[in-house]
């Protein structure tokens, strides 16, 4: 058996002892009831610390990259391609996803998912229009002549 299995088996049962001996040998169950409780409540408190982080940074970008969106589709309109259509729906569709209510707080974590969603593949496809404006599918390429009859 390897050396290092031996000696974290001492190590925990020195450990072991020493915490029984803290807590004292009659109330050692109790302790460690009361030590597993306090964990699971510690990692509750933590989860809930960063699903409420997590939701600020869903808000955020999804903010920014609306933002982002916004200034591609003016590029690409200026540019004489196509986008007025998308930056209208994309901002309506945004707005409604977002918009809240005096007494709604703020609004459901994943109507915002959803709007992160929308404004990324927003951005995303601006960022193509830009870069491969003659890519699009929707835009056939040129036809072959056809055969005569």
């Amino acid at each position: 058996m390897p050396r290092n299995t031996i000696t974290f088996i001492w190590a925990a049962g020195i450990v072991l002892a020493l915490f029984v001996y803290v807590a004292g040998p009659d109330r050692f169950v109790f302790a460690t009831f009361d030590l597993v409780e306090r964990a699971w409540w510690g990692l509750q408190d933590a989860l809930r610390n960063i699903s409420i982080a997590a939701f600020d940074l869903v808000r955020a970008v999804a903010i920014g990259l609306y933002f982002v969106f916004v200034a591609l589709s003016v590029l690409a309109i200026r540019q004489g391609g196509r986008g007025r259509g998308t930056l209208i729906a994309v901002s309506l569709v945004f707005l409604g996803l977002v918009w809240q209510s005096a007494g709604e707080g703020f609004g459901a974590h994943t109507r915002w998912m959803a709007a992160l969603l929308l404004v990324t593949v927003g951005a995303l496809s601006m960022t193509r229009r830009l870069t491969q404006p003659e890519s699009s599918p929707w835009r056939p390429g040129s036809m072959p002549p056809r055969p005569g009859p």
